[in-house]
This record gives C-alpha cells, structure tokens and sequence, in this order.
C-alpha cells in the first residue's frame, strides 16, 4: 500500500483503447433516420508513474504528489463537439481490477450514419465523491501549454481530438494524475477552476532604495497564498516577477499583476490573502542586494477592494518600499509627515486625528509615539517596524519571542516558513530570543518568562535581561495547541500589555485549559537601553 501511495500517479486510462468495429442496429437513432446516438464509455488501469517519470529523468513537479487511498466515484468530463460545450458528471464503477463510467444518456455522441465526428476533451477530474456534495478531487488529467511538458509522466495531455463514428462503441483514454493541492497550477488549470469565487486583480509595483537614500525601480518576486480557514493554498506554483527592461536607457519595471478569488469569509476585514516579498538583484541598475525576504503580510477583503474600481478592476497597485526606510510611503521619501508618526502623509490614513483609518473607539493601547490617535495603525507599524516605537533611551529594537517547544513553522502548511515564533506548553521558565528570524536563531537572549498555575490562572513574569528594555508584550493563552491562522499578528493577541518596568512585569490570565495542559505564546519588542 505505501508503494502505491508513492507512485507519482494513479493513472486512470479513460479511452482510446478499442475503436470497436462492431456496427450498432441502425434503428439506435437520435433525433431521425439520418443520425445515431453513439455511446461514449471509460476504462482505467494503473500505471507506475513515478519509476516511468525518473527513467527520463524528468522533473516537471516539485515533489511527487501526495496520493489518496480513497476510492474513485464521480467522473467531471469537459468536452466540445458540432460547436458546442459540454460539461457533465458521471460514476464510475468498478469490475475488481479496473475502473469505468456508467452508462449515461449525457455521453451519447449524435453522429451522421456512415460518418464521423471529432470530439475534443478539454477537463477530467475524478473524485472520491459528488463534487457538489462536499467529494474530494483525487485525480486530475493534465493540461499542457508547453508541448513536451509532461513528457515521461503521461502520453496524451489534454487538450486532444478523438473520433467517434456511426456504428461503434468508443472507449476513451485519458491519463489521470494524482491531485495535489500544493502543485495546483502545475496541472495546468488555473487555480480559481479549484478555488471558489469571483476573480479580480491585485497588482504590486516596488521602489528600491540604497542606503543613502536613492530612489530606483525595484526588482523582486511575489509568493501569494490563498488562506479558506482551513489549509494555506499557493494561488501560484512560484514566487512571480514583474517584466522587467530597459528602454531609451531608462531602467523599467511593469506593475505585476495577479489573479486572486474574493474572500471565503463573510467578515470582511479577516485576511485571507496572504504574500511575502523578496528583493532580487538587478544587474546594471542598482546591482546586487540583500534577498532576504520581507515579513509576510495578511490581506482582507476590504484591502483588496480598496485597490478596485466599481467594475472590481485594479485601479490602485500595492506599492513596496523596498530599503526606503523601512515605512509605508517610503520614509526618507516624504515630502511631510504632519504628525510625526512615521508615516508619510501621501499615505497616512490618519493626520493628527482626521481620516478614515483614525481610531476613535480606543481598542488598542496607543504607543510612545502615538499623536494622532491612530493606534491601529501605529501598533502595526510598531510591530513590524520596532524602530517606530523607539523612545528616548531605547535604540536597536527586536521583536523577540519566548522559546517554546513548539515552532509557528511546525504547524504551518503553506510554503517558505511564514511567520517565526514559538509556543510553549505548561508551566515552565522560558528564555525570550530576540530577532530569531525564521532561522530560530538563538544567540540573542533578551529576557525570559516564567509561567506558573496560581489557582485558577496563569501567571507571567518577565525579567528582562541586563542592558535590555521590552517596550511592548503581546501575550496568547490556548486550550490546545493553536492552529497557524490562530496565532495572528501580536498586536491582534488576547493580552496587550504595553511597556513592561521593573517589578510590574508580572501579569496574570485566566487559564483556558483549567490545568497545566494550556499553550502559550509571548511576544516582546526588546529594545536596547
């Protein structure tokens, strides 16, 4: 059984295997004397796919796809014939050994007596169940775009023309991959065929800045996740690029534009969309530069409608600042920054207390450099930007994390590493590493955390380590080990405490397990003193 869960494919055989020549009873028509109503049928059979791919050495997928071991029910077929589209469902049953379709009157094929006609199959899926009742997509047939693309796995990708004449009974091969959801695109269908909703377009465009604060047109590449609430979904097979070249001697870079599906949730300022940027080297313009990936960022729905017009066309690109300190509106590109907070006014959506994005409700314990009111944004900021909070005495600051045993990248299924951090488990002493970085590194211990049960409730205590001040902890308690979707950003964690001083770094919770099974995650902004 494990062998066959390795092979890179089930390959179910839908066709072509005998064009029989037995001749039907003329009277089987359809609509008149002149045509016949020929009956389409599929056969299966499986194949080794994974040892027939290596003796090519062929390596179209990123890694062999993941099989089920649950049993193929429903057949989707795609197909045209005479200028129109079909698209049906039929089951499928089984003799033992091999697997075929049913017999359905949505397979029948009109064909002019002692003529022909051709059939072109353009989609076959296969699922462990009704497709409109909640069954799984198992096996999916492949559809190349490049010719020889997949060459070494199957014979005849889609899309392909067959012939079906009067007086037969036609069987259809069609070579069926394992489905797996992680190389969605390398199929070829494009992913929103798999993922439901409308489709709209999220563009990007980068400015990249050199230390002494030039201003060029950036290079980098975009990986961007589809996030249901229940598993992370890479809408792309690879990190995309924009178009880049020059012309008339001017160095240029297209706004990259992507497809993505409207949000799964009915709240709409939940992210669901979720991207992580990496700068790339541009040889003759601004040369060679750090790649190291920008922090991941989360998307709602409402951000992406703030980038569309009334016909849900991109109207607004997202713009990076890659280098240009470190700030939305590039900070050492403003041309004003009224109050103070970091945030160029051009992009602020909140000016000494007056805008759409200003916090009137309180909801969010404001920050040092906090003057207009608009926590929100501020403690984002401060989250992904410590040297915005920075007040005066503190320099150099981190955000840093308590070690647990439990790392964010263990229980995150997307690819790349997300988020860094840690979660503990119980009580326990346990050392706060600062800008660990999705290496987990642990060569910068800022403090620690000790967690103890004290009655009904958990208690924290920080101590800070000598030479270092936390300007911000974040603190989330669990019942049970959380999933990734629910260890958010910090500044969305139960408890938000602020500046922690001296012998006021003590806090206490209610605990959510009632014993000593709780999980708990504490993070800090750590600056030097």
């Amino acid at each position: 059984m494990k062998k066959i869960k390795l092979m890179m494919g089930f390959m179910v055989m839908f066709a072509l295997l005998l064009m029989s020549c037995s001749q039907e009873d003329q009277s089987s028509t359809k609509d008149d004397s002149n045509t016949q109503s020929v009956d389409l049928k599929f056969g299966t059979l499986l194949n080794d796919l994974a040892n027939r791919a290596m003796s090519v050495n062929k390596n179209h997928f990123a890694q062999v796809p993941d099989c089920s071991d649950a049993v193929p029910a429903v057949a989707s077929i795609e197909f045209s014939y005479g200028g129109n589209d079909y698209d049906i469902d039929v089951d499928i049953l089984s003799d033992g050994t091999t697997y075929f379709t049913d017999y359905t009157e949505e397979l029948k094929i009109a064909v002019p007596n002692n003529d022909q006609v051709i059939v072109t199959l353009t989609g076959f899926r296969v699922y462990d169940g009704d497709p409109d009742d909640g069954g799984n997509l198992i096996w999916l047939a492949p559809i190349e775009s490049t010719p020889g693309e997949f060459d070494g796995y199957i014979d005849n990708p889609l899309p392909f023309d067959f012939v079906v004449r009067d007086g037969t009974k036609p069987y259809i091969d069609v070579e069926v991959l394992c489905f797996d959801r992680r190389m969605v695109n390398e199929y070829g269908y494009p992913f929103f065929d798999l993922v439901p909703g409308k489709l709209y377009p999220l563009c990007f465009f980068a400015n990249y800045c050199t230390e002494s604060g030039r201003h060029y047109v950036g290079n980098y590449s975009v990986a961007l996740y589809y996030d249901n609430g229940m598993e992370r979904i890479p809408l792309y097979n690879s990190a995309q690029t924009p178009t880049t070249g020059i012309t008339g001697g001017e160095y240029f870079a297209d706004p990259l534009c992507l497809v993505v599906p409207e949000s799964p949730f009915e709240d709409s300022t939940r992210d669901y969309l979720f991207y992580v940027v990496t700068p790339l080297d541009w040889t003759g313009s601004y040369g060679d530069i750090n790649n190291v990936p920008l922090p991941e960022v989360g998307l709602s729905w409402d951000d992406v409608d703030g980038y569309l017009n009334d016909d849900g066309e991109s109207v607004d690109y997202i713009h990076l600042f890659i280098g240009c300190g470190d700030v939305p509106g590039g900070g050492d590109d403003c041309i004003a920054d009224d109050d103070n907070d970091g945030i160029c006014d051009d992009v602020d959506d909140c000016v000494n207390g007056v805008g759409a994005g200003c916090d009137t409700t309180n909801d969010c314990p404001p920050t040092a450099d906090d003057t207009n009111g608009d926590c929100i944004s501020d403690v984002t900021q401060c989250e992904l930007f410590p040297q915005l909070c920075e007040e005066e005495g503190n320099e150099n600051c981190e955000t840093a994390f308590a070690q647990g045993d439990t790392r964010f990248s263990a229980i995150y299924d997307g690819n790349g590493n997300g988020r860094w951090g840690w979660i503990a488990q119980g009580e326990g002493t346990y050392t706060i590493y600062a800008a660990a970085g999705n290496q987990y590194k642990t060569d910068m211990p800022v403090g620690t955390a000790t967690v103890s049960i004290v009655g009904d409730n958990v208690q924290v205590k920080i101590d800070e380590a000598s030479g270092y001040n936390f300007t911000e902890l974040h603190i989330d308690l669990f019942s049970d080990i959380p999933s990734y979707n629910e260890v958010k950003a910090p500044g969305q964690y139960s408890y938000n405490e602020g500046e922690v001083i001296g012998d006021q770094g003590t806090f206490v919770y209610a605990n959510p397990a009632g014993d000593n099974s709780f999980y708990i995650v504490i993070h800090a902004v750590s600056c030097d003193e």
